[in-house]
Order: C-alpha cells, then structure tokens, then sequence
C-alpha cells in the first residue's frame, strides 16, 4: 500500500477468484467507494472483471496490479502541454522579423520591403506635389485679396503684413478670411478679384508661376516677421517714455 496508507493490507483469496471480487474486497477494506478507485495493471491497463487470478498467472509472469483513485479535473496531460507550447511559437513566429531570410531568388526580404516601399514613395510623389503647389496657390490668392492687386514690391509685402497683423489673420491660417474694412474698400477688393479671376486661373496650372508665388509667399512671411518687430520696438519705446515722464 502506498500513501496516504502507512499500513499493509493482506488478503487471502483462492485462485478462481475474479478481478471483480478482488475489487470488491479491497474496496471494502479500505473503506472507500467504489466508483472513484479503479483495479489496473502495472502500465495502467483496465483489467477485465471476469479475468480470475489463474487466468492473469498466465497472462502475466507477476502478477502487480494497482489500485488506482480517480482525480476530477487537474491541467490535462502531456498532449495538453504540448498543443499549447505549440501554438504559443506559432503565435510567437508571426511577430517574429524575417527580414533576414531570402527567397528563392537569394534576395533578402528585408531589402525586398524596403525596394516596395520606396516604389510606393516614389509613385506618390506627384500627389504629394500637387498638394504642396495647392497650398501655395490659396496663399498666393489669400495675398492678392488681402492686397485687392497683384503684389509687385516689397511695399505691397510690407502692406500685406499690416493687414494681416490688423486682422489678427495668418497667411499660414486653414480659414481664409477678408480684413473687415470698410465698404468701399471691400467693394473694389471684390471688383479687382472679379476681373483678375479669370487671368489668375489661366496662370494656376503654369509651373513658373506656382514658383513665384512660393517666393511670394517667403518675402510675405519675412515681412509679417519684420512688421511686428518694428511694432514691437515702437511700443517699447513709448512704453520707456511714459514711464520717463512718470518718474519726472
């Protein structure tokens, strides 16, 4: 007997006896049901109740069975382990780089991914283009309503800037938005962008103009910057010279 059984249990039984008796005898010793204990042999095979002593002599050169206890439940065997080991690596080689394996034609994969994406960069380059001529060419226009003509100097940069500053507008603003001024102004604004409207449309699609109008753009936004640095400049001076006065 093993554990929990610290003790031997002897049983004298005559060889015509059947496995089923056998079981029934060794269950009553022990005191235990009968349904949760099972009668095998040594590897664990079931062993037929009609089967006697005699008959097992002969099948067996030892007799050695074994009282096995029936558990419920518990983590499942060694085919249980070894399906969810498996099917971790697999989850696991699905994240796993192979940019370092070639195919059949000895090129490495990595170097294959990265020849496909700078195909695909290359092939959206004119879209990126074209995105980039169309926002020069709404700031162009925001400019030229900004000004109600054409901008041919640095004074009407200069100009520009102030009315931009006034109007609390950014020539980098999403929203496009006309300077509030006052009637007649805005009147002969809508008049001169009637008329240059269609002139202006011709020239949207001309490489050249697309380019001028980035430089436009640049001496604008140098302007802005100069603008505000020189307002900023003359609000501290008369910031200096009220406080002259104060202390005086």
């Amino acid at each position: 007997m093993c554990e929990p059984y610290d003790r031997t249990v002897k049983i004298s039984l005559a060889r015509s006896t059947s496995c089923a008796t056998l079981y029934d005898r060794i269950t009553a010793v022990l005191g235990r049901n009968s349904d949760i204990v099972r009668l095998t042999s040594r590897g664990g095979h079931s062993i037929c109740p009609s089967y006697t002593l005699n008959e097992l002599a002969g099948v067996y050169p030892c007799v050695d069975l074994e009282l096995r206890v029936r558990h419920l439940g518990g983590k499942g065997g060694f085919g249980n382990m070894l399906r969810a080991q498996g099917g971790r690596m697999s989850a696991r080689g699905k994240h796993e780089s192979q940019d370092s394996c070639r195919d059949l034609q000895g090129r490495r994969l990595g170097s294959i991914k990265e020849a496909q994406l700078l195909a695909e960069y290359i092939a959206k380059e004119p879209d990126r283009k074209a995105a980039l001529d169309e926002a020069q060419k709404r700031k162009y226009a925001k400019l030229e309503r900004m000004l109600g003509r054409e901008p041919k100097s640095m004074d009407d940069f200069q100009e520009a800037a102030e009315k931009l500053e006034e109007a609390g507008d950014s020539l980098d603003a999403s929203h496009e938005s006309a300077p509030s001024s006052s009637a007649s102004a805005s009147a002969s604004v809508n008049e001169t962008r009637t008329a240059s409207a269609p002139k202006r449309k011709e020239r949207l699609d001309d490489h050249e103009y697309v380019e001028q109008s980035r430089e436009i753009v640049d001496n604008v936004r140098g302007a802005v910057a100069a603008a505000m640095k020189k307002r900023k400049g003359k609000k501290r001076a008369i910031d200096n010279v009220d406080k002259k006065a104060t202390a005086t």
